[in-house]
């Protein structure tokens, strides 16, 4: 074929400060290759010579504990190059200070009503009987009226009790949101992790059962590849990787007990190893993981396999 290779043409966009120190990582799910690159300053990147198929794209910043984008991309063995455009948000980013708010200026108030009291004091001290003539009269209507004139302007510039902040309540609404998504990402990360170790134990695991039991060609390979799946599938949803894990759970304790019965008479000697019997409890706890909608109820089910297994999942350490 004249084009037995792709390639790919990526586009960072949204936030051109995120460009310089953004990092691609691109990973083939089929032969688990892995490429990093970074893009331009403009956010453009291309890669060739890719094998033609899926790949998983994640764009990562040091100063953001999670990918700032994750998708999944087909290419195909054609000249032009497949273009992905990868919009990146600025309120990853955001760390703003709190607006400043100048303080209100009293002075003109201080002023008006000083002035105020000065006049009100000149038409004073009148004696008993004494006559108020116009001018003082009037005199006096115009301190009061000065008087009301900065009581109401006083109020627009004094808060009383209990009163808003909107630029302090931005801010908290900000720094909410880098929360939440902090909270998000840092679990997110933390469920793929615990994916990533119950899968490779699973696969230890199934390598002893499959060692056991004799299990040797097409049925080895079929059966490990249901442990292939979980492994690629490790970043999807909850939702959607519990019901793989229940689907895998339930071959696999089929597959064990084929394997037990191939055995012939020396089924229980193979039903009774240390090894069969915590694949059995585990893949019988993947099973009953069934609709499992969130992320505590499916770090339950990793809780439920741990008390089966009685042994760290770590490689056998």
């Amino acid at each position: 074929m004249p084009f037995a290779k792709s390639s790919l043409s990526i586009k960072l966009q949204n936030f051109p400060p995120a460009n310089r120190d953004a990092v691609v990582t691109l990973t083939n799910p089929l032969t688990g290759q892995t490429l990093e690159r970074k893009p331009f300053l403009d956010g453009t990147l291309l890669v060739r010579d890719l094998d033609p198929g899926q790949w998983q794209i994640a764009v990562k910043h040091p100063n953001v504990v999670g990918p700032l984008y994750t998708g999944v991309v087909t290419t195909l063995p054609v000249p032009l190059p497949t273009y992905v455009p990868v919009p990146i948000r600025p309120e990853d980013f955001l760390d703003t200070p709190i607006q400043d708010v100048p303080d209100a200026d009293l002075g003109p108030v201080q002023q008006t009503v000083s002035a105020a009291r000065t006049t009100a004091s000149a038409v004073g001290g009148k004696a008993p009987g004494e006559a108020i003539r116009a001018t003082d009269w009037n005199q006096l209507v115009s301190a009061v009226s000065d008087v009301a004139t900065a009581v109401l302007e006083l109020t627009s510039l004094v808060s009383p009790r209990g009163h808003d902040h909107p630029e302090i309540a931005t801010k908290i609404d900000e720094v909410q949101g880098n929360l939440r998504r902090f909270i998000e990402s840092f679990g997110n990360s933390v469920l793929e992790l615990r994916r990533d170790i119950e899968s490779q134990n699973l696969r230890r695991l199934a390598v002893k059962v499959l060692d056991a039991g004799g299990v040797v060609g097409a049925d080895r390979d079929r059966i490990l590849q249901r442990v292939d799946d979980l492994e690629v599938a490790r970043q999807v949803s909850t939702v959607e990787y519990s019901t793989k894990l229940a689907d895998a759970g339930t071959v696999l304790a089929a597959e064990v007990q084929n394997i037990a019965q191939a055995q012939g008479a020396n089924a229980p000697v193979f039903l009774d190893n240390p090894d069969v019997k915590t694949m059995v409890g585990i893949t019988q706890a993947f099973a009953a993981s069934a609709g499992t909608l969130s992320a505590d109820q499916e770090l339950d089910t990793y809780r439920r396999t741990s008390l089966v297994q009685r042994t760290s999942k770590f490689g056998g350490i």
